[in-house]
């Protein structure tokens, strides 16, 4: 599936209380809204991933369009899609740091 990657963020280390490593990455993402007549515009949307699936792409500077793969995992006796794979579109990347100039 293609989406518009508008950010990501990722956190490991130790927890103070239990003493467990966790790693925690997320990715958002503006998905084009569909639907009845009159229905324009996007709306956000967060995904679960691990955050080595977010290293792969830490170096791109958000937004940019990429190509994901979801698989279903069960998380606290619940269903949900985590991102297991990002590969950004190479025309529309540009690396972390670059400058817009406005119009």
């Amino acid at each position: 599936m293609k989406i518009n990657v508008i950010g990501f963020e990722s956190s490991e280390g130790v927890s103070k209380k239990t003493g467990q490593p966790y790693a925690i990455g997320k990715l958002y993402a503006a998905l084009p809204l569909a639907g009845s007549k009159g229905t324009k515009g996007y709306m956000g949307s967060e995904y679960r991933c691990e955050p080595s699936v977010l290293k792969k792409i830490e170096h791109n500077a958000p937004p940019f369009m990429a190509e994901v793969e979801f698989q279903d995992v069960m998380r606290f006796g619940e269903r949900q899609q985590q991102i297991v794979s990002i590969v950004p579109t190479a025309s529309e990347v540009k690396p972390a740091g670059t400058a817009v100039r406005p119009a």
